[in-house]
């Protein structure tokens, strides 16, 4: 195992140093396992890493070949605000969720949280994290080597995606939309490349493919009313979900952050 040295610019503070039982204060008490059976026991030292790969059918029986994510701590959402949350984890909890609201709102870009368009959370994203080349909206297909060479450098995502009732990306035309913070990667011995997520739903580390990912991503055409909000309006931008300032592939690149790496050879 070995750390990163922090680089320019480096908004959130430096990753905390990981061990056997660490805990995460936030809101609720994550789901705890006890993995008994020898699956993904590679990652023992790592249990955030070890209990995502465990749910997610990952590396069960044999370590990847490269596995590394940055320590972020979780929040989680109130209301509609998955964007804001996944840009504030981002930034290590300041700027808080209520006050990128309270920004948001001030800009015209949302009504009660929501963020339909990534052209709009790129602006806060840049807002709160100055410097030449701090972040850039990409657009086009996640599952590109642009985005994993970003991934391998130690950046981060912040990325809009169709979330399924166990916050996994699903296909829904854009109906589920939600925003996920990518953390870091993992490629496992066949090079399937995974990535690591933390989003408002849940305190749990979450390990997805980056082709089905990118895939959820790239089919946000269409907006449908929340079903927990049957009567607040939303704000759209021109175009809806699926134009041009709109989620239909497009995310966020975060380039130069702090980088706690999990060597497994």
């Amino acid at each position: 195992m070995s750390h990163t040295s922090p680089v320019a610019p480096p908004p959130p503070p430096p990753p905390m140093l990981m061990s056997p039982g660490t805990s995460v204060h936030a809101k609720d008490v994550p789901v705890v396992v006890n993995i008994t059976t020898g699956e993904c026991s590679w990652a023992w030292e790592f249990p955030e890493v070890q209990k995502g790969c465990f749910f997610s059918r990952v590396c069960e029986y044999a370590p990847p070949k490269h596995c590394q994510y940055y320590n972020v701590k979780s929040i989680l959402q109130v209301g509609p605000t998955c964007g804001l949350v996944a840009l504030s984890m981002l930034l290590g909890g300041q700027p808080t969720a209520d006050y990128l609201l309270k920004d948001a709102i001030a800009n015209e870009f949302t009504l009660n949280g929501e963020l339909f368009s990534a052209q709009y959370l790129y602006k806060l994203t840049r807002k709160h994290m100055p410097g030449p080349g701090a972040c850039q909206l990409h657009e086009g297909l996640l599952n590109c080597k642009k985005v994993k060479d970003l991934l391998k450098a130690g950046g981060c995502l912040l990325v809009p995606y169709d979330a399924d009732v166990n916050h996994a990306p699903c296909l829904k035309s854009g109906h589920r939309a939600h925003w996920a913070l990518i953390v870091g990667y993992l490629v496992d011995i066949q090079d399937r490349f995974y990535v690591l997520a933390r989003h408002g739903k849940t305190q749990n580390l979450a390990v997805w493919s980056l082709e089905t990912l990118s895939e959820s991503n790239a089919n946000l055409l269409e907006f449908a009313q929340p079903k927990g909000y049957p009567d607040n309006d939303f704000l759209q931008p021109p175009g809806g979900i699926g134009g041009s300032l709109g989620l239909n592939e497009r995310s966020i690149l975060v380039n130069g952050l702090p980088q706690q790496v999990l060597h497994v050879r």
